[in-house]
């Protein structure tokens, strides 16, 4: 009879623990299997198919397809997705903050096809938006299949670790998507709670992606740094025109999309892609490249390539940067994720190039990966998930040491701005705690 007892407490204490698995490992797992296994669709398809060919055309054909690239992002808006709000780019933190909100699944087709326009005809966007949306849609999915046998927190957690999940697969970066989701959300806050099946769903949804296709990087380390004032100087350099450029790209950003608002949709869109097609051409006519297409792996590839003179850098990096922003103001479909950590990478090597360390035989690329993290950090306000990039980018402790310290200084420099305005303070507090809606303390 005791031993019957002693079971019987050891399968009802174990039972928690299987639930926990399940839940917090299994189901994650799947989402990030399945969420990998959709961005590597929609990646095959749309870059590594449609743009490529185009950037593959004769002459000066591909700028000429610049110019159909928002009016044809918005034809889909209107007549597929059938909504352009909230933006792509913020479905997953405006659902996050409602825990009662459901995102429509019939407007994903047409998020992702909008997405898919822009970039294949040739906009400075990517697809981390719409992959980030995908995960969401399939975490959602399971949620609404397990309705009943789960609460409602471990719901929302498989939704959460779906973005985690799109964003490991498209930026190939399992460290950056695993925070992705629990700290986009919030300007200075994390969500800690979901950490685990985040980071499940974003080491499947990458592991995925490296087996179908490879992982991709915007840049790798060519050489390890050297410690000495020149480095110091530069990781200074770095994080002061970064943290400061992220403001500029911030502000710029939401005034472009409210002068946008205020614009008939048709001369909008029409105008910022004959903006693109100049930008495109200048740029091709400069390097011999289409810098300004897709979400910047061309431009990065070009600039750490060879050496390059520091005003021809200087002008491929406002170059790039005007692309991203005028498919902002045009109503681009796609993200400016990677885009951000191009500029970026720009950035870092005109630094580089300043202070003597861009060559390739000493410290090559050393400020390309700090100026990638710390704009990526500062402009989308996700200071862990760039620190770790840089971490998970070299695998060298000094340069691990160093993005800490210019991913922070970034944070500093940035100041309340951020590239999204759909981002709360900090997480909600209790309501005796005086906490108001947006999640800000008083």
């Amino acid at each position: 009879m005791e031993g019957d007892s002693g079971s019987e407490e050891g399968r009802r204490r174990a039972h928690p623990v299987m639930r926990a698995v399940a839940t917090q490992v299994l189901v994650p797992a799947l989402i990030g299997l399945g969420t990998g296994v959709c961005v590597v669709v929609a990646f095959g398809l749309v870059e590594g198919l449609a743009l490529s060919h185009l950037a593959r055309l004769p002459g000066g054909l591909p700028a000429l397809f610049s110019l159909a690239a928002l009016v044809a992002t918005q034809l889909v808006t209107r007549y597929v997705t059938r909504t352009a709000h909230p933006a792509t780019t913020e479905v997953y933190i405006l659902a996050y903050h409602d825990p009662k909100a459901r995102i429509s699944l019939s407007q994903v087709p047409g998020r992702v096809l909008a997405a898919a326009a822009t970039i294949s005809f040739g906009g400075s966007q990517g697809l981390e938006s719409p992959s980030a949306l995908m995960g969401v849609s399939l975490g959602q999915i399971a949620g609404g299949v397990m309705r009943g046998r789960v609460r409602d927190e471990e719901r929302r957690a498989w939704m959460i670790a779906g973005a985690s999940a799109g964003i490991a697969a498209v930026f190939s970066s399992p460290g950056v998507g695993m925070l992705y989701g629990i700290e986009v959300p919030f300007r200075r806050d994390v969500d800690g709670r979901h950490l685990v099946p985040s980071a499940v769903a974003a080491a499947c949804a990458y592991a995925v992606r490296a087996r179908l296709i490879g992982a991709r990087s915007l840049v790798t380390l060519a050489a390890a740094p050297i410690f000495d004032t020149r480095f110091v100087l530069g990781c200074l350099l770095t994080a002061l025109a970064c943290g400061f450029g992220a403001r500029l790209f911030a502000i710029a950003s939401l005034a472009l999309q409210r002068i946008g608002a205020r614009t008939t949709v048709w001369l909008r869109s029409a105008f910022a892609g004959a903006v693109l097609a100049a930008l495109a051409w200048t740029g091709h006519a400069l390097t011999g490249r289409w810098i300004t297409f897709g979400p910047g792996y061309y431009a990065a590839a070009w600039v750490t390539g060879h050496h390059h003179a520091v005003w021809l850098v200087a002008a491929i990096l406002v170059i790039r940067t005007a692309g991203t922003l005028t498919c902002v103001f045009g109503g681009g479909g796609g993200g400016v994720f990677t885009s951000l950590a191009c500029t970026g990478l720009l950035v870092g090597q005109i630094v580089g190039q300043v202070v003597g360390r861009a060559e390739g035989q000493v410290d090559g690329n050393v400020f390309a990966v700090l100026g990638m993290a710390c704009f990526l950090g500062a402009g989308y306000r996700i200071p862990l998930g760039a620190m770790l990039l840089v971490a998970e980018t070299t695998g060298n402790l000094l340069m691990t040491v160093s993005g800490l310290v210019v991913v922070a200084l970034g944070q500093v420099l940035v100041g309340e701005r951020s590239v999204s305005d759909a981002q709360h303070e900090e997480r909600t507090l209790p309501a005796e705690s005086g906490a108001d809606p947006r999640g800000t303390r008083r």
